[in-house]
Protein backbone atom coordinates (compact mmCIF):
# COMPACT_ATOMS: atom_id res chain seq x y z
CA UNK A 1 0.00 0.00 0.00
CA UNK A 2 2.51 2.69 0.94
CA UNK A 3 4.27 2.37 -2.25
CA UNK A 4 1.08 2.93 -4.39
CA UNK A 5 -0.08 5.98 -5.82
CA UNK A 6 -2.75 8.12 -4.46
CA UNK A 7 -4.91 7.62 -7.47
CA UNK A 8 -5.04 4.31 -7.64
CA UNK A 9 -5.41 3.99 -3.50
CA UNK A 10 -8.73 5.92 -3.74
CA UNK A 11 -10.02 4.43 -6.45
CA UNK A 12 -9.36 1.31 -5.29
CA UNK A 13 -11.62 2.72 -1.78
CA UNK A 14 -13.10 5.74 -1.73
CA UNK A 15 -12.92 5.95 1.86
CA UNK A 16 -8.98 6.47 1.86
CA UNK A 17 -9.68 10.16 0.45
CA UNK A 18 -11.48 10.98 3.77
CA UNK A 19 -8.71 9.66 5.67
CA UNK A 20 -6.22 11.30 3.93
CA UNK A 21 -8.46 14.30 3.84
CA UNK A 22 -8.34 14.11 7.85
CA UNK A 23 -4.59 14.58 7.42
CA UNK A 24 -4.57 17.79 5.44
CA UNK A 25 -3.65 15.71 2.42
CA UNK A 26 -6.16 16.19 -0.97
CA UNK A 27 -6.39 13.26 -2.77
CA UNK A 28 -6.98 15.14 -6.18
CA UNK A 29 -3.58 17.57 -5.76
CA UNK A 30 -1.53 14.66 -4.82
CA UNK A 31 -2.75 11.88 -7.41
CA UNK A 32 0.20 11.05 -9.14
CA UNK A 33 2.29 10.38 -5.60
CA UNK A 34 3.03 7.56 -3.55
CA UNK A 35 1.49 7.02 0.01
CA UNK A 36 5.35 7.15 1.56
CA UNK A 37 5.58 10.22 -0.78
CA UNK A 38 2.93 12.33 1.05
CA UNK A 39 4.21 10.93 4.25
CA UNK A 40 7.14 12.25 3.94
CA UNK A 41 6.47 15.66 2.21
CA UNK A 42 3.46 16.08 4.95
CA UNK A 43 5.39 14.88 8.07
CA UNK A 44 3.33 12.13 8.58
CA UNK A 45 3.69 8.73 10.73
CA UNK A 46 3.46 5.82 8.06
CA UNK A 47 2.36 3.32 9.79
CA UNK A 48 -0.24 5.26 11.08
CA UNK A 49 -1.87 6.62 8.51
CA UNK A 50 -1.63 2.70 6.53
CA UNK A 51 -3.73 1.78 9.80
CA UNK A 52 -6.07 4.27 9.44
CA UNK A 53 -6.66 3.22 5.80
CA UNK A 54 -6.71 -0.34 6.48
CA UNK A 55 -9.07 -0.18 9.39
CA UNK A 56 -11.79 2.78 8.56
CA UNK A 57 -14.73 0.31 8.58
CA UNK A 58 -16.66 1.18 11.18
CA UNK A 59 -20.11 -0.97 11.46
CA UNK A 60 -23.20 0.78 13.13
CA UNK A 61 -25.23 -1.52 15.88
CA UNK A 62 -27.56 -3.07 14.55
CA UNK A 63 -31.67 -2.52 14.91
CA UNK A 64 -31.59 -5.51 17.41
CA UNK A 65 -28.78 -4.69 19.41
CA UNK A 66 -30.34 -0.93 20.07
CA UNK A 67 -33.95 -2.27 20.57
CA UNK A 68 -32.42 -3.61 23.88
CA UNK A 69 -31.38 0.12 24.66
CA UNK A 70 -34.04 2.65 27.00
CA UNK A 71 -34.93 5.69 24.85
CA UNK A 72 -32.46 8.34 26.29
CA UNK A 73 -29.56 6.06 24.34
CA UNK A 74 -31.15 5.93 21.39
CA UNK A 75 -31.06 9.42 21.88
CA UNK A 76 -27.89 9.90 22.41
CA UNK A 77 -27.00 7.70 19.88
CA UNK A 78 -28.46 9.09 17.23
CA UNK A 79 -27.23 12.64 18.45
CA UNK A 80 -23.82 11.57 17.85
CA UNK A 81 -24.83 10.87 14.70
CA UNK A 82 -26.41 13.84 13.95
CA UNK A 83 -22.78 15.37 14.71
CA UNK A 84 -20.88 13.04 12.13
CA UNK A 85 -23.24 14.33 9.69
CA UNK A 86 -23.24 17.81 10.23
CA UNK A 87 -19.79 18.83 11.25
CA UNK A 88 -17.87 15.76 9.44
CA UNK A 89 -19.90 14.05 6.77
CA UNK A 90 -21.71 17.06 4.78
CA UNK A 91 -18.92 19.50 5.35
CA UNK A 92 -16.04 17.13 2.72
CA UNK A 93 -18.56 16.34 0.87
CA UNK A 94 -19.59 19.94 0.39
CA UNK A 95 -15.89 20.53 0.18
CA UNK A 96 -15.13 18.18 -2.56
CA UNK A 97 -18.11 19.86 -4.55
CA UNK A 98 -17.16 22.99 -4.81
CA UNK A 99 -13.10 22.27 -5.30
CA UNK A 100 -14.10 20.72 -8.42
CA UNK A 101 -13.57 23.42 -11.05
CA UNK A 102 -13.55 22.74 -14.88
CA UNK A 103 -13.98 24.75 -18.00
CA UNK A 104 -17.09 23.49 -19.17
CA UNK A 105 -18.83 21.37 -16.05
CA UNK A 106 -21.08 18.50 -16.57
CA UNK A 107 -24.49 19.65 -15.77
CA UNK A 108 -24.49 17.24 -12.72
CA UNK A 109 -21.57 18.93 -11.21
CA UNK A 110 -23.54 22.14 -11.54
CA UNK A 111 -26.82 20.61 -10.38
CA UNK A 112 -24.51 19.16 -7.01
CA UNK A 113 -23.16 22.90 -6.69
CA UNK A 114 -26.79 24.56 -6.63
CA UNK A 115 -28.95 21.94 -4.90
CA UNK A 116 -26.12 20.33 -2.45
CA UNK A 117 -25.65 23.69 0.18
CA UNK A 118 -29.60 24.23 -0.13
CA UNK A 119 -30.47 20.13 1.06
CA UNK A 120 -27.64 20.67 3.51
CA UNK A 121 -29.59 23.85 5.57
CA UNK A 122 -32.72 22.23 5.12
CA UNK A 123 -31.46 19.32 6.74
CA UNK A 124 -28.94 20.62 9.10
CA UNK A 125 -32.86 22.84 10.33
CA UNK A 126 -34.58 19.37 10.47
CA UNK A 127 -31.84 17.98 12.72
CA UNK A 128 -32.25 21.09 15.16
CA UNK A 129 -36.32 20.62 14.96
CA UNK A 130 -35.81 16.94 15.70
CA UNK A 131 -33.66 17.62 18.85
CA UNK A 132 -35.40 20.34 19.97
CA UNK A 133 -39.07 19.24 20.17
CA UNK A 134 -38.81 15.36 19.49
CA UNK A 135 -35.78 14.29 21.46
CA UNK A 136 -36.39 16.63 24.56
CA UNK A 137 -40.28 15.57 24.83
CA UNK A 138 -39.32 11.79 24.66
CA UNK A 139 -36.81 12.65 27.25
CA UNK A 140 -39.06 14.58 29.98
CA UNK A 141 -41.31 11.34 29.46
CA UNK A 142 -38.59 9.18 30.61
CA UNK A 143 -38.11 11.86 33.51
CA UNK A 144 -41.51 12.16 34.62
CA UNK A 145 -42.08 7.89 34.93
CA UNK A 146 -38.95 8.13 36.85
CA UNK A 147 -41.02 10.48 39.12
CA UNK A 148 -37.94 13.49 38.51
CA UNK A 149 -40.71 15.47 36.81
CA UNK A 150 -44.27 16.15 38.03
CA UNK A 151 -46.41 15.12 34.85
CA UNK A 152 -49.08 18.00 35.12
CA UNK A 153 -46.73 20.32 35.30
CA UNK A 154 -45.55 19.21 31.60
CA UNK A 155 -48.81 18.65 30.31
CA UNK A 156 -50.55 21.15 31.33
CA UNK A 157 -48.03 23.70 30.52
CA UNK A 158 -48.78 24.42 27.05
CA UNK A 159 -47.13 21.67 25.51
CA UNK A 160 -49.11 20.12 22.44
CA UNK A 161 -46.50 18.16 20.94
CA UNK A 162 -47.68 15.48 18.62
CA UNK A 163 -45.85 12.13 18.05
CA UNK A 164 -47.66 11.42 15.34
CA UNK A 165 -47.94 14.37 13.73
CA UNK A 166 -44.18 14.71 13.66
CA UNK A 167 -43.71 11.40 12.20
CA UNK A 168 -45.74 12.46 9.60
CA UNK A 169 -42.81 14.92 8.19
CA UNK A 170 -40.18 12.78 9.16
CA UNK A 171 -39.31 11.91 5.92
CA UNK A 172 -38.53 15.11 4.02
CA UNK A 173 -35.38 14.43 4.44
CA UNK A 174 -35.76 11.18 2.16
CA UNK A 175 -37.92 13.45 -0.48
CA UNK A 176 -34.78 15.59 -0.93
CA UNK A 177 -32.23 13.19 -1.03
CA UNK A 178 -34.53 11.81 -3.92
CA UNK A 179 -33.74 14.96 -6.23
CA UNK A 180 -30.01 14.21 -5.23
CA UNK A 181 -30.30 10.65 -6.17
CA UNK A 182 -31.88 11.75 -9.61
CA UNK A 183 -29.25 14.18 -10.48
CA UNK A 184 -26.14 11.31 -9.94
CA UNK A 185 -28.77 8.66 -11.73
CA UNK A 186 -28.54 7.08 -8.41
CA UNK A 187 -24.90 7.82 -8.17
CA UNK A 188 -24.19 5.52 -11.01
CA UNK A 189 -20.13 5.55 -11.86
CA UNK A 190 -20.24 3.77 -15.43
CA UNK A 191 -18.44 6.25 -17.95
CA UNK A 192 -17.15 8.43 -14.97
CA UNK A 193 -13.58 9.60 -15.59
CA UNK A 194 -12.57 12.38 -12.92
CA UNK A 195 -11.56 10.38 -9.69
CA UNK A 196 -13.12 13.51 -7.68
CA UNK A 197 -16.35 13.31 -8.94
CA UNK A 198 -16.34 8.99 -8.26
CA UNK A 199 -15.52 10.24 -5.00
CA UNK A 200 -18.48 12.42 -4.64
CA UNK A 201 -20.40 9.85 -5.99
CA UNK A 202 -19.81 7.10 -3.63
CA UNK A 203 -19.77 9.47 -0.87
CA UNK A 204 -23.16 10.88 -1.43
CA UNK A 205 -24.31 7.38 -1.76
CA UNK A 206 -23.05 5.70 1.46
CA UNK A 207 -24.58 9.21 3.23
CA UNK A 208 -27.28 8.21 1.46
CA UNK A 209 -26.97 4.58 3.48
CA UNK A 210 -26.48 6.08 6.53
CA UNK A 211 -29.35 8.47 6.51
CA UNK A 212 -31.72 5.24 5.75
CA UNK A 213 -30.47 3.56 8.55
CA UNK A 214 -30.42 6.54 10.75
CA UNK A 215 -34.30 6.91 10.24
CA UNK A 216 -35.36 3.07 9.91
CA UNK A 217 -33.89 3.76 14.08
CA UNK A 218 -36.37 6.48 14.66
CA UNK A 219 -39.27 5.02 12.68
CA UNK A 220 -39.03 1.55 13.86
CA UNK A 221 -37.14 1.92 17.04
CA UNK A 222 -37.30 5.03 18.70
CA UNK A 223 -41.01 6.48 17.73
CA UNK A 224 -43.09 2.96 18.97
CA UNK A 225 -40.46 3.66 21.81
CA UNK A 226 -42.04 7.23 22.60
CA UNK A 227 -45.60 6.29 21.83
CA UNK A 228 -45.76 3.65 24.65
CA UNK A 229 -43.61 6.12 27.33
CA UNK A 230 -46.73 8.36 26.57
CA UNK A 231 -49.12 5.99 27.03
CA UNK A 232 -47.48 5.23 30.12
CA UNK A 233 -47.48 8.67 31.15
CA UNK A 234 -50.78 9.45 30.15
CA UNK A 235 -52.19 6.35 32.67
CA UNK A 236 -49.94 7.61 35.13
CA UNK A 237 -51.55 11.37 34.75
CA UNK A 238 -54.67 9.59 35.07
CA UNK A 239 -54.35 7.67 38.27
CA UNK A 240 -53.05 10.37 39.94
CA UNK A 241 -55.87 12.67 38.62
CA UNK A 242 -58.62 9.33 40.27
CA UNK A 243 -56.85 9.89 43.22
CA UNK A 244 -57.38 13.53 43.86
Amino acid sequence: MINKAIEFLVDENFVYAKVLDYFGVQFYQNRSKTLSEVCLENNLDEDRLKYLLENNDKKALSAEELKKYPARLIIEYLKHSHQLFIKDRLPYILRLINDIEQQEPSDMIKDLKFVMPMFVEDFIKHIHEEEDRFFHYVVVLEAILKGMKAPSDFFFGGNNFSIQEFALHHGDSDDEMNGIRGITHQYRLEDIKDIRLKVILQELQQFDHELIHHASIENQILFPKALTLEKRVHILLSSNSSLN
